[in-house]
């Protein structure tokens, strides 16, 4: 029998799970595993003392036994025609969450024929009502969208004259994520039929726009435009439904179904299981299923398709799915991208949950989400390390896309802490929505009954993403010194900067240390790749003049160990396996009242230069 091995070969592949030594916190667990050349039928099996207690075949490259009989010691391994990889241990946690998974059938046939059906059912409107601030922000919005009447379409594929890709873009999310949303909105919920009136005539724009052209999500010109309308013509469609005659509810369901078809084939394409790593891919999942969920009875779509579209989304969400999110709640691409990423999929999240009972936040990662975004996305800091997206501030382009809504809606209220709660809140007192409307008025659902979460601590690991915070006054950002820190499995491919070692430290929200340049939306430019995304830019150490390798899956660290004594709080880094030239680096970072040290230990097997 030969050896069946689980390296990971290029960036964005899956992580294996549960990995030798893991804690599991859900049961039951998605057991995973790298497909591998050659090989296309995996059988996996769990052992408990010894003892096979489960098996199953698959040409898939996880699968999801039944439930174990309770917490302890266990054991899984992996064979395929032939080959095995070996025992790799796991312990199932005594506080171990129970994630009840459901099928692409159930859904569809408990999906109602009443709308709207989608964000929310007719049930939920009076209390909804009743969210006063939430209601008069969204009047607001809506006189921003009046004003703002109806976009040309895009032209930059053919006209060299014409508004670039990327200002059309940001443009155009105002018409379709802000404009059609929030119109949408206020005819279902405010029952303001002006509002009902200038959405219909967006939404039948918008459809007016080829699917295959510059607004396809798989062509060749940018798949920007094609993720706003995979994520907005649905609901769109499914609250303006009552204002639209059967040929444009016909129209508008022929162009919701092309999206959906293009989301369905790029997951085919990606192989997305095995390649999770995709920074635009893992959202549309949700958008298939809202898309097969809002078309039914429509007559445009078979069943059979719907339920494939369902199927294939229930199955991401409920296995290896988040790749960036980990257990621990941290957000690997950091907090800029993490507080408008973890919102795409809440609207199919919360229409699983309504009409199936399966409660997708109640994952790990979903749980333990508002820890990470109440110590690393304040909106009180200056900046927001680490990787894209770090400089950008309130007054850049970029702002509305990311943290002009709340990140916490719905986590905070589901899972607490406290002080993510009272954040959640303040941000529900806005003026007016600049982007991204589709969360407003979900209903928050109920906590677990397992609640992982803990409270608010001053300091916060996590170790799976690879981040460590370190604040001296949490709650009070008028009298907080922070020190944020990065070392990752994950490299510095996709939207991660070679920046394994870097921290920044911030002091009332004002950043005192900090790596050096602009992002915003020069993404892709000169200045982005050759400084902003390189070692130089950050607080790591070059060695005989060279940084991290850029775009590497290599360039990896690990956190050591964090302590808080109350008093003083240290954390311990790995950063040696981000150098080949080293033997090794050790970063401590030692937060007080007043100050913070750092010391760097460096090893080598030649003489180096350090800078």
């Amino acid at each position: 029998m030969g050896r069946l091995e689980q390296i990971r070969k290029r960036p964005g592949e899956l992580f294996p799970f549960p990995e030798d030594g893991r804690l599991a916190e859900e049961n039951p667990p998605c057991l995973s595993w790298l497909k591998v050349p050659g090989h296309r039928t995996y059988t996996a099996a769990v052992y408990r003392d010894g003892v096979e207690i489960w098996r199953g075949t698959t040409e898939k490259n996880w699968l999801i036994p039944d439930p174990l009989p309770g917490p302890g010691e266990y054991a899984w391994n992996l064979f395929s025609e032939g080959d095995e990889r070996g025992l790799w241990r796991f312990t199932l946690s005594p506080d171990a969450v129970t994630v009840r998974r459901t099928t692409g059938e159930a859904l569809y046939d408990a999906v109602p024929e009443e709308r709207p059906r989608h964000l929310f059912a007719v049930k939920d409107l009076e209390a909804l009502r009743c969210r006063t601030a939430v209601c008069e922000a969204l009047r607001r919005t809506v006189d921003l969208a009046m004003a703002d009447g109806i976009p040309e379409r895009p032209m930059y594929h053919r006209d060299p004259d014409a508004l670039p890709y990327r200002e059309y873009f940001g443009r155009f999310r105002d018409f379709c994520d802000r404009d059609l949303v929030a119109c949408a909105l206020a005819y279902a919920v405010l029952e303001d039929r002006a509002a009902g009136e200038h959405g219909k005539e967006l939404l039948l724009a918008f459809c007016d726009w080829n699917p295959a052209g510059p607004c396809s999500l798989t062509g060749r010109w940018g798949d920007e435009v094609g993720l706003s309308m995979a994520r907005c013509l649905p609901s769109a469609l499914d609250l303006l439904w009552p204002l639209l005659t059967d040929k444009e509810r016909n129209y508008a369901a022929d162009t919701v179904r092309a999206y959906g078809d293009q989301c369905f084939r790029r997951l085919e394409r990606l192989d997305f299981t095995q390649n999770p790593g995709d920074s635009h891919a893992g959202r549309i999942p949700a958008y298939l299923g809202e898309a097969a969920a809002v078309l039914k009875g429509t007559g445009v779509q078979s069943r059979e398709e719907a339920v494939r579209w369902l199927d294939a989304a229930l199955d991401i969400y409920g296995g290896i799915f988040p790749y960036y999110g980990t257990p621990d709640g941290g957000w690997a691409e950091g907090p800029f991208y993490a507080s408008s990423y973890v919102k795409w999929y809440l609207p199919f999240f919360s229409l699983v949950e309504r009409y199936t009972g399966c409660r997708f936040l109640d994952r790990p990662f979903y749980q333990r989400l508002s820890q990470f975004l109440l110590h690393f996305a304040s909106p009180y800091f200056e900046n927001h390390p680490f990787g894209d997206g770090y400089w950008c501030g309130t007054e850049d382009p970029e702002w509305p896309g990311f943290f002009a809504q709340n990140p916490l809606r719905v986590y905070a209220a589901r899972t607490g802490p406290e002080p993510a709660r009272k954040r959640s809140e303040e941000a529900e007192r806005a003026d007016r929505y600049l982007l991204h409307l589709l969360d407003l008025f979900l209903p928050e659902g109920e906590p677990p009954r397992t609640l992982l979460n803990g409270e608010a601590e001053n300091t916060a690991v996590f170790p799976d993403a690879g981040f460590v915070a370190m604040h001296t006054a949490l709650p009070d950002p008028e009298r907080d010194l922070a020190v944020l820190a990065r070392a990752s499995k994950f490299g510095s491919d996709s939207h991660r900067h070679a920046d394994q070692g870097s921290f920044a430290l911030f002091y009332k929200g004002i950043a005192l240390v900090s790596p050096s340049g602009y992002f915003g939306r020069e993404y892709g430019s000169e200045h982005h790749r050759l400084w902003c995304r390189t070692t130089r830019a950050h607080n790591a150490v070059l060695v005989n003049g060279e940084g991290q390798a850029v775009g590497s899956m290599e360039s990896v660290g690990k956190i050591v160990s964090c302590h808080d004594d109350g008093n003083r709080k240290t954390a311990v880094l790995d950063l040696s396996a981000a150098y080949p030239s080293l033997t090794l680096w050790r970063r401590t970072l030692i937060l007080e009242a007043d100050r913070l040290t750092v010391t760097d230990e460096l090893e080598a097997e030649e003489e180096v230069e350090i800078t």
